[in-house]
């Protein structure tokens, strides 16, 4: 299934003419993709490192290096992200906070970093929308720029703060 998944990904991706790494950097703003085929239902969440953890910088410390592997612990929970309406097991979730310590020794304080949490679910029913529940780990992410490609087509829309439901229907 992960074979699939990463194929799904690839699809979304470019069908809808962007890559993650292209994606514009605004501190408060990061992006969701979604795509869901049959039962398999899969969520990308890109966002600002400083929004996810506080800063962009190199771990300095060990409070740096603490905000790091909580926020990794709590992003394996996906309802830490969203609460998805309709009946789906997560089947697998990564982040990008595994190799944060090393991807961030490689690059000059300046540049931007993004955060990246991935989950992958089985779906018993379809998904026809779910709410961002990510705003509340993250008190500076204000919006997110949405995506889809799902079983009834293809869309975007921006969820935010005050507005954190997503919803698609045939």
């Amino acid at each position: 299934m992960k074979t699939f998944t990463k194929g799904l990904s690839i699809a979304l991706l470019l069908g809808m003419g962007f890559s993650a790494h292209a994606q514009k950097h605004v501190h408060g703003e990061g992006e969701l993709l979604i795509a869901q085929q049959g039962n398999v239902l899969q969520m990308q969440f890109i966002i600002p490192a400083a929004d996810a953890l506080g800063f962009e910088h190199q771990a300095a410390n060990s409070s740096d290096k603490n905000a790091i592997n909580v926020l990794a612990q709590q992003l394996k929970n996906s309802s830490q992200a969203i609460d998805i309406k309709g009946q789906c097991i997560l089947q697998s979730t990564e982040n990008s906070l595994a190799h944060s310590h090393s991807e961030l020794d490689e690059h000059d304080e300046h540049d931007h970093h993004n955060v990246e949490a991935t989950y992958n679910f089985n779906c018993k029913t379809p998904v026809v929308g779910f709410s961002v529940t990510l705003f509340n780990l993250m008190p500076s992410l204000n919006a997110l720029n949405v995506q889809w490609i799902s079983n009834t087509g293809q869309g975007s829309t921006e969820a935010t703060r005050n507005n954190p439901i997503i919803n698609w229907q045939s």
